[in-house]
């Protein structure tokens, strides 16, 4: 129930991009106007999966999971029959907190229902399933508004309401124990400042204006996370306890996080416009190039999830990690010359990534205190969702900034694709830096013989 809930959730937020346009031209806005159906959903759920992680340590799990649905599920059925696009962009954003609860809170109910070496299976079917659903949401969006109305991709995701009636049938009632305890709103108003504005500071990147608006949004960003820091080391009950990243595993783990989904979702997002540019593919056969990637990472999340339990978050996550390096060398050898080449290097980009995500989860979950998990979990899930947001700023801006003919960083003849295979490689040092980072992620030691 909780796997199939995240994929509305998550393809929620990736189905609409491929409407806006349509949108757009049926409402007579701007493009300045409608890309707030994305980016207003986005800065919530970003904001709001640390925030439910928060207040599920005081108030409970379940209720608030329940609630999260709730709101995401009526939020789709209402945008899709609104007629105003600034009230849809307003129910938008009010959705997108709703859907934070959908992953965030998904992954903690796992990680406090089962024991720490049954962990990482269950996280990676509940993973498997964001990653699936972010891999293919733009085909699933683009497949909607082909076959039916732009407005199925916001009734569809409705139908997560179900989930209601199950939820209270199965979820444990014990999950609703309450820790109760004062709630720093005014921690939690600085934090959320800093990441709206570093959020829309990688919306100014991925636009392309660099500039005063640029440099302002990125400093106030800046200057919030910087106060957030002062703050919750000085404030008697913070929004962040600074025992989460007491264990300096759990920096590294959230780090990596950051790291491989910024080049993950920079290459998702990348590689449509290359095929779409200089392959000229109908979006049918775009999808197409994706599916076998998000196939691997649904299919094999929950294989990695069971090996990590085994012997450690180290071997998966550096195994994954190198078949994402390898992926991305091969899409920029590809890029503009082969669709094939770029079809097997996504689909490497899957298999890695398939082992990375849920070990990733199980580790840090276990880094933290057990009476922070929620928020633990919490901030992974916003800083993961950051990094991808940081990805595409990075890939569509290194894009754009290179001259029209400018020629390939591997030195091949690849036309056109030059500029998408020195986006990709850029996307590359990324994956690289996770690489190094990973040899700290603990590894499991063999059970001791017992002396007689």
């Amino acid at each position: 129930m909780l796997a199939v809930v995240v994929i509305f959730a998550v393809a929620s937020g990736t189905m609409v991009n491929v409407a806006l346009p349509t949108i757009g031209e049926e409402f007579g806005v701007s493009e300045g106007t409608y890309s707030w159906l994305v980016t207003g959903f986005t800065l919530t759920f970003a904001i709001f999966s640390a925030v439910h992680g928060r207040l599920a340590d005081v108030i409970g799990v379940r209720r608030l999971y329940l609630f999260g649905v709730l709101t995401f599920g009526l939020g789709s059925a209402l945008v899709g029959v609104l007629q105003s696009v600034g009230w849809m962009i307003a129910v938008r954003v009010l959705q997108g907190a709703g859907a934070a609860a959908i992953p965030s809170l998904g992954s903690l109910i796992v990680a406090k229902v089962y024991p720490p070496e049954r962990r990482g299976g269950a996280l990676g079917v509940l993973l498997g399933a964001v990653g699936f659903s972010a891999s293919v949401g733009p085909f699933l969006g683009g497949a909607l508004i082909q076959f039916l109305h732009w407005r199925a991709v916001f009734l569809v995701p409705a139908i997560a309401l179900l989930a209601i009636p199950l939820g209270l049938r199965w979820l444990p009632a014990s999950l609703d124990e309450r820790r109760p305890q004062p709630i720093d709103f005014g921690g939690a108003v600085i934090m959320s400042v800093g990441v709206s504005a570093l959020l829309y500071t990688f919306n100014l990147m991925s636009a392309h204006e660099f500039g005063p608006a640029l440099a302002g949004v990125a400093g106030l960003g800046a200057l919030a996370l910087l106060g957030f820091v002062l703050w919750i080391r000085r404030h008697a009950h913070p929004f962040l306890p600074p025992a989460v990243f007491s264990d300096f595993r759990y920096g590294v783990g959230v780090t990596i996080a950051f790291l491989s989904q910024a080049t993950r979702l920079g290459t998702v997002v990348l590689v449509p416009i290359l095929l779409h540019e200089v392959e000229q593919l109908a979006p049918i056969w775009v999808g197409l190039v994706l599916l076998p990637g998000a196939v691997l990472v649904t299919l094999l999340s929950p294989l990695s999830g069971r090996l990590s339990d085994r012997v450690g978050a180290r071997l998966p996550v550096t195994g994954g990690t190198a078949c994402m390096v390898l992926g991305n060398l091969v899409v920029a050898a590809y890029a503009g010359v082969s669709v094939a080449g770029v079809t097997v290097g996504m689909t490497l980009y899957g298999l890695g990534f398939a082992f990375i995500q849920s070990p990733l989860l199980s580790a840090t979950s276990q880094f933290v205190p057990a009476r922070h998990t929620g928020m633990g979990v919490g901030m992974f899930m916003m800083i993961f969702f950051l990094g991808g947001a940081f990805g595409i700023a990075l890939s569509t801006t290194v894009l754009e900034l290179q001259g029209e003919h400018a020629p390939s960083w591997l030195g091949l003849a690849l036309g056109e694709g030059a500029l998408f295979s020195n986006a990709a490689l850029t996307l590359t040092g990324l994956a690289l830096v996770s690489l190094a980072l990973a040899r700290a992620l603990p590894r499991r030691e063999p059970p001791r013989a017992t002396q007689a």
